[in-house]
Parts: C-alpha cells; sequence; structure tokens
C-alpha cells in the first residue's frame, strides 16, 4: 500500500513541475516502485516476465535520457522524434506493445489498473510537451487499429482490457490538444470506470473467461460487469461515450471530419471486445437461459431506462 500510494504522489506531482530531467526521475522512480509490486508475494513466471519488462523500460530510459540532454542543450535535430518513440514505449502504443502483452494476464488487478492509469500520466505529460497534431496523425491512427484488431478473441480478460487501453491512450492524446483540463476530466472518469470494472472481478478472482463458468455470479453482477465494459469501451449512453462525444464534437467544428470518423469505426471493434464477453457471461457459461426465469416487469424498466437516457442525450445536444 506503501509503494502504490507513492506513485500516486509521483504521478500527480510530476505535473506541478517543468523540469525535464526531474520528470524522467520522478518517471523511473515510480516505474521501480511499480515493479516492487508487481514481485511482491508472485512465484517465478511473474519475476521472469517482470525481468524482460524491466529491462526493455531500463534500455529506452537511457535513451531518453540521453535525448533529454540533447534537447535541454540544443544538440541535434531527431530529439524530438526519439523522444516521441521512447514516450510510446512507457505507454505501449504500437509498434511498442510487447511489453505490455508480456506482462498482461500475470498480474494481480490492482496491478494491472497501477499500469493502466497512473504509469501513463508521466509520459503523457511528456508527451504534452512534444505534442504536434500532424507528426502524431500516423502514430495514433496505427494504434487505434492494431488495437482494435488484436483486441478480437482474447480468452484472457487482462490482455483484451490492455488492447483496449492502447485505444483509450489515442482518445487521450486527442483530449490532451484540447485542453488539460479536459484531459485530467477524461482520464479521471476512465480511471473510475476501470475501478468499478476491476472491483468486480478482483471480488470474484477472475482472471479469464472460462472462469465465468465455474463462478457463481448472479444476474445483477453480470450486467454490471456488461455495462461497465460497455462504459470504457464508449458504448453510448454511457458515460465513457458522453466524454468521447466531447472530443468528436470539439474536432469535427475544427474540420478533422475524415479522422474522426476513421476513429469511431475502428472504436467499434472494442465495443466487440466487450460484446463477445457478454456473450460468453450470459449465454455460452450460464444456466440463466429460459425465457421462463425472466422478470420481464424489471427487463421493461431497464429498457424504458435506456430509452429515457437516449432521450436526454438527444435533448442536451
Amino acid at each position: 500500500m506503501m509503494l502504490i500510494y507513492f506513485i500516486c504522489w509521483f504521478s500527480v506531482m510530476s505535473w506541478t513541475i517543468n523540469n525535464w530531467l526531474m520528470i524522467w526521475y520522478l518517471m523511473e522512480v515510480c516505474f521501480v516502485m511499480f515493479v516492487g509490486v508487481c514481485v511482491v508475494g508472485k512465484g517465478y513466471s511473474i519475476s521472469e516476465s517482470t525481468m524482460g519488462y524491466y529491462l526493455v523500460q531500463v534500455i529506452f530510459s537511457l535513451v531518453m535520457l540521453t535525448f533529454i540532454l540533447f534537447y535541454m542543450f540544443n544538440l541535434g535535430y531527431m530529439c524530438s522524434f526519439i523522444l516521441t518513440l521512447g514516450l510510446m514505449v512507457k505507454m505501449g502504443m504500437f509498434p511498442f506493445h510487447f511489453w505490455l502483452i508480456l506482462i498482461c494476464g500475470k498480474l494481480e488487478w490492482i496491478s494491472f489498473l497501477i499500469l493502466s492509469t497512473l504509469m501513463k500520466l508521466i509520459p503523457l505529460i511528456l508527451l504534452y510537451y512534444l505534442f504536434c497534431m500532424s507528426s502524431f496523425l500516423f502514430l495514433i491512427v496505427s494504434s487505434v487499429i492494431f488495437g482494435s484488431l488484436m483486441g478480437l478473441n482474447n480468452s484472457n480478460i487482462q490482455k483484451m482490457m490492455g488492447y483496449s487501453s492502447m485505444v483509450n491512450i489515442c482518445w487521450f492524446i486527442y483530449s490532451m490538444s484540447i485542453s488539460l483540463s479536459f484531459f485530467l476530466m477524461y482520464f479521471t472518469s476512465y480511471m473510475v470506470m476501470l475501478c468499478w470494472l476491476i472491483n468486480v472481478l478482483m471480488n470474484y478472482n477472475i482472471f479469464y473467461v472460462n472462469q465465468f463458468k465455474f463462478s457463481s455470479l448472479n444476474l445483477s453482477t453480470k450486467v454490471m460487469i456488461f455495462i461497465y465494459g460497455l462504459s470504457i469501451s464508449g458504448f453510448p449512453p454511457f458515460l465513457g461515450f458522453l466524454i468521447k462525444w466531447l472530443v468528436i464534437n470539439y474536432f469535427w467544428h475544427l474540420g478533422f471530419k475524415f479522422l474522426m470518423s476513421l476513429m469511431i469505426l475502428i472504436s467499434i471493434l472494442a465495443v466487440y471486445f466487450y460484446l463477445q464477453l457478454f456473450f460468453f457471461v450470459m449465454l455460452v457459461f450460464s444456466s440463466w437461459v429460459k425465457w421462463y426465469t425472466m422478470n420481464f416487469i424489471k427487463f421493461g424498466l431497464l429498457s424504458f431506462l435506456f430509452l429515457l437516457s437516449y432521450f436526454i442525450l438527444f435533448v442536451f445536444y
């Protein structure tokens, strides 16, 4: 708990510092603490994966340190490009996502939550200092496409959510170009939604889709897992969609209509991740498949609430 507290504190503190070397130092301290969180009380398999993760991160951290010094003293012309690649490695974006997939599936849920949220904060603020819309276009679109396609047909829930986080990072970057306050609102909303879903999975100790076959989940818990998943993926009318809709609305009025249309179409595949999970949870691995066991009064009330939420969204738009 003390390591988690320090990771939270250093990640937030880095946003108040304007010195590149100091931010890099805090990023590496958080990284070492996160490695400590991962290996506490674990066996040989997680230690082996964490060692590979540690080596990759250390190599790119040293490369980043070298080019940060070049960048501060104006000694090179490729500094921004190399620093951007290093930050992409830190966040697990395509094509430097291999360490993320290597370690996903072998972590505890608390460690996965920290990896998906707090460990992305410091690289994002450094990326904000280097941000250029045109240079990030190809990198972001490739990450969205690859993250959406590779997340299909994954039985490991952490790997599926890892690919989903690759898609959400791209939305984070675009939200940062609007304003930092809007990004913090988006990031906080995403963290809350992820905490909801991980809390349910952690309580029942579920890491794979086929584990739902042996877990005694009631109907309300299954519906909550489904709703939390759709909210993270940005399915209307949930919280994740409302935040993405603000980003879409902003860039649509700026004239980035093709880019936003492409982002929306590709992000639909991320919704399919959780629809597939819902199919296995509610139908394949569930004895609750008979129509006569349904309470149609509650079902009708739920449908009415969905329609009401769509109507409210339409009115406010």
